[in-house]
Order: structure tokens, then sequence, then C-alpha cells
């Protein structure tokens, strides 16, 4: 009969699905031109199909039902159906049965094939790694990783390094923390995010030696979003050259024509007045080397020299500047190109923050403060003068009380006070205030993080050559951390530096307790350093030459 118009949609009962569609087998109402066999095979596999016991109880493996019993016509349809002469009868062997299983007609369970047998393997295997995972979700507790990403500036990734290290080797759970240091500018181009991101935030959080800059700031305020500026440690930048055996002083606005490209030799007289000593090769030219990518430390520079000699730097305060074009510019990508290639390039000149420098033993100008007086920033930082800029612009109200508003007209450039540095850069922070949208085990850990960084753990901010804010500037940002909202229910970290029975192994709990091999043995190796630096200065003495005395002579007493 015509069939199209059966459908199962909509019909009465109290547990019935609205939905339901039934799967056919279409077949020839004539059989005749089929031989025995092929009738009789086609007979076995419908008849397989349908029967409760085969292939019916096969279907809740695949999320089908089987048909009632009531639907299953198919002896009657069968009967009906205009067969060959003959039909072959395949029978089905599902236990052993000796000499009959192997008959030519007989389908039987008992056979099996490579394919079959290497499925059923795979199928064990999946079923023994499915329970392994549910072993291992039960192990975390059914806490999960914990991801923290950031981005931002180059000069203080060591110091998260360590810290982002210290929290997850400290961690119950295991945690994902990184720190992508490219630079304050992209740091803030990844906070802020784009069209394609919707303007949300492609990091964590930010990070930058300089503040929000105002444009950036306005495409967040526009959006509703708002930010704190959290800082968390001073450092100094400095100029670094490689000119051979010279030790250069220059003022602002020398190097405002330097790294302007108005001088461009080394021999010119404006250098040679301010160094008369100086002996360098007849017009032997500058090699600047400058930051490709928006920087704080491009912007500490040049913020310098916009307040100190406007007159002769013309880019203004930028932290992606117009440089010149020349030959005598070199691009440099990030802290370590600029690193090497002052330390490569003979006759060159740059800036880093300071502590990256000293660290290459760079040779490094002396620039002077507000007050007259010239410096290198080895020798101001001796004297205290980065806390000392800090703690002037405190006096001088630099910093907004309200860590919200529009930071980018912010810096402590060329502070007054005998001892400070010119060219001081904060580190900031950028969070978001409202952090309840965000992941609960993401948000405990930004939490913990911003804590561990604001708090200076364990003096990371000294060991890795940076100056902690002032404590009234400290007070300030911890307030402005108590602004953030965090997601409802979160569950946040805590720290455990004394031993606390039983509470110290919750999830929750980051623990100094705890230690990793590798922090063993780095403590373990940086002693041994520290011996031998010992052993070898005590070796080199009077004027670091070993006092070395030698012999030779008759064989009888050398014993």
């Amino acid at each position: 009969a015509d069939w199209s118009a059966v459908n199962l949609y909509s019909k009465a009962g109290p547990s019935t699905w609205p939905i339901v569609l039934i799967s056919y087998l279409y077949l020839n109402n004539n059989w005749t031109s089929m031989s025995a066999d092929e009738a009789g095979l086609l007979k076995a596999f419908v008849d397989y199909v349908v029967t409760p016991t085969q292939g019916q109880s096969m279907l809740k493996e695949f999320s089908f039902d089987p048909i009632p019993t009531a639907m299953n016509q198919w002896t009657g349809i069968y009967a009906n159906i205009t067969k060959p002469a003959t039909v072959t009868a395949f029978t089905f062997e599902t236990a052993t049965e000796a000499w009959t299983g192997q008959g030519l007609d007989v389908i039987s369970t008992q056979r099996s094939d490579y394919n079959k047998w290497k499925l059923e393997e795979v199928s064990v295997a999946l079923v023994s790694v499915t329970s392994r995972l549910v072993g291992l979700e039960s192990s975390l507790n059914d806490y999960g990783i914990v991801p923290l990403h950031g981005s931002g500036t180059t000069n203080p990734k060591t110091m998260f390094a360590k810290t982002m290290k210290n929290m997850q080797h400290e961690a119950r759970v295991p945690m994902l923390l990184t720190y992508r240091s490219v630079g304050s500018g992209t740091g803030m181009v990844e906070f802020v995010g784009d069209a394609a991101s919707g303007f949300k935030s492609y990091n964590h959080f930010g990070s930058g030696d300089i503040p929000m800059d105002k444009a950036k700031y306005d495409v967040m305020a526009a959006k509703g979003e708002t930010m704190v500026h959290l800082p968390f440690c001073m450092g100094p930048i400095g100029i670094f050259h490689h000119v051979p055996g010279a030790l250069l002083t220059m003022d602002a606005c020398l190097l405002a024509k330097i790294f302007g490209g108005l001088i461009t030799t080394w021999d010119h007289a404006d250098i040679k007045a301010q160094n008369p000593g100086l002996m360098v090769p007849a017009g032997q030219p500058i090699k600047v080397g400058h930051r490709t990518l928006g920087s704080s430390s491009t912007g500490g520079l040049a913020g310098y020299l916009a307040k100190t000699c406007p007159t002769s730097w013309t880019f203004g305060d930028c932290s992606l500047c117009p440089w010149p074009t020349t030959a005598g510019f070199t691009a440099v990508q990030g802290t370590p190109g600029m690193q090497a290639y002052i330390k490569d390039t003979a006759f060159s000149i740059g800036y880093l923050d300071a502590g990256q420098g000293h660290d290459f033993n760079l040779h490094e100008v002396s620039i002077p403060n507000k007050n007259g007086k010239f410096r290198t920033s080895f020798q101001s930082m001796a004297l205290g003068g980065v806390a000392q800029a800090g703690a002037e612009a405190v006096t001088s109200g630099t910093f907004p009380t309200d860590a919200s508003a529009d930071w980018s007209a912010v810096n402590v450039y060329n502070m007054p006070g005998d001892p400070t540095w010119p060219i001081v850069l904060v580190s900031y922070l950028y969070v978001k205030k409202d952090q309840t949208a965000t992941n609960p085990k993401t948000a405990a850990a930004l939490k913990a993080f911003i804590s561990r960084i604001l708090n200076n753990h364990v003096g990371v901010v000294e060991e890795f050559g940076f100056t902690a804010p002032p404590t009234s500037v400290k007070t300030q940002t911890l307030a402005a951390a108590a602004t953030i909202v965090y997601p409802t229910g979160m569950k946040s970290f805590i720290e455990e530096d004394d031993t606390n029975p039983i509470g110290g192994m919750a999830t929750n709990v980051i623990s100094s307790k705890r230690i990793a091999f590798d922090d063993y043995q780095r403590d373990v190796m940086a002693a041994q350093i520290l011996t031998l630096q010992a052993t070898v200065s005590g070796l080199t003495g009077n004027g670091g030459i070993t006092t070395q005395l030698h012999g030779s002579g008759t064989t009888n007493p050398k014993t």
C-alpha cells in the first residue's frame, strides 16, 4: 500500500514523545529474479534485524528504540512475497553446535576475523581509558586546571615568572599560569581587546611601566569597562652605550639631539664639549638602537626628554615614536634585542631598564637630575634615588587617589632631590574592576597573584633589581585592589606560611610547605656559585693576579 502519509507525530499518551521517526527496510515484493542463496540471505538479514534477541537488542547501543512486538509484521509480509522455487534456509549458530555449525548455510557468531577482534580490543581500551580519566578527575577533587594568563611589559618578566612558578609549585590543585613579555604597548592592546573580540580582553591582566594611554582608556570607558591601575614596583631607565674606553656624560638636550637624529657622529662638537677627553675616529657614526613596538622604556625616555628639553625633542611623550629611518637607527625587539644590540654593536647607544643593562655589564651614560647632579642609575640606586623619586611623587600628589581614573598623564620623571634618578618608571598591573564574568577559578588565581605581587612576596621586587613603592603608595594600591569585584561564590586561595594541620591540605591552599625539587636544586646551585665566587676572589688577590712560583731540577727531593 501507499505509506506516504504514515507518521507517528503527536500521538496520544501521557509519556509519548511528539516527534518520532520510523526507520524502514524497503523490499521488492517479487524475488523471483533472485537465486535461492540470494533470497535466503536477504530473508536471513531481515530475520536478524527484526528478531528481539538479535538485531533489535543492538538498537540501544546506537541510541535507537526497538519496534514494539505489535509492529513486527515480518512473518506475514514474507508469506506474501513472491519467491523463487527454492529459497536457501540459512540458520544462526549463537552457541557452539558441533558438526552442524560448519554447515554451508550456517551464519555463526562463533566465527570472527581480525577486524572484529581489533575493534573489540579498541573498545576495551577505550573503556579502560575512560575509567582512568574518571579516576584522574576524582583525584583532582573535581577542581580541574586553573588557568591565568597575562601579557605586557618585559621588565618584570622574571619577577612574574618566579611568582607564577612558586604558585604552581605550592598549590595543591594544578595551575597553568603564563605571562607573555611583549612590551607595555602590546599588553595594553591585548588588555583592551578589539572589534574581533568585542573589546573583551585577550589576557586576564595586563602590565606596563606606563599608565594606560588615554585613547585606549577612552575606548574602554565607551564600552562601559572600568579598570584599575595597581602600582607594584619602580625601576630606573638607563642610557647605555658601547663606545670603547669611554665614560660618557650627557645632559637631556644632548640626548634629545642624538635620539632625535640631529647629531649623528660621536665627534660632534656638542658631544665633545660635555666629554672633552673622548677619543673616537673622525666622523664615527652614532648607531642608535630603539624599540620597534610601543614600549614603556621608550615611553620613559621620550617622557623624560619631552619634560626636560622640549625644544630639542620634537617627538613628544610617546611610547611608539616616529624614529628617523636613516642608516644610523636600528629597530630592535624587546629588552633582549636591545641588550644584544648594544653589547654587539660598537659605537652604539640605546636605553634599557637599568637592571637589564647592569646584568650585561653594559657601560652607562651619566645624566643630570632636576637638582643638576650627574650620575649613572647604578650610582643613584645606591643612594636610594629611585625610592626618593617615588616619595617625591607622593608628596606632590602625582598619583590619583582614584585607581579607576585616567592615569595617562601620571609620571615620576625628573623629580626634585639630590639623589633622585630622573627617568623612573612605575610598573602597573592593569586589571578589570568587574571580574564577575571571569571563570571563578581563574578569578581566584588572579586575586592570589595580585596579592603576592602587591605584597612583594618573598622579596621578589628587590631580588630582580626593582624598588618597592613607598608605604603610602602601597597602602593606596591595596585599597584599590580591594575594589575589584569577583564572581559570587568564588573560593579564594589562601596562603599557608605557618603549618596548619588538616586545613593546609584544602584544595584552595597555596602552601610554602610544598617544595619542588627544581626549587631546591636551584637554591643549592646558587649557594655553590656563591662559594665558588668567594674562592675565585680569594685566589685572585694582588690586583686580580694569582701569585705563582715555579721550579725545576733533580728528582730526588720532589716529594
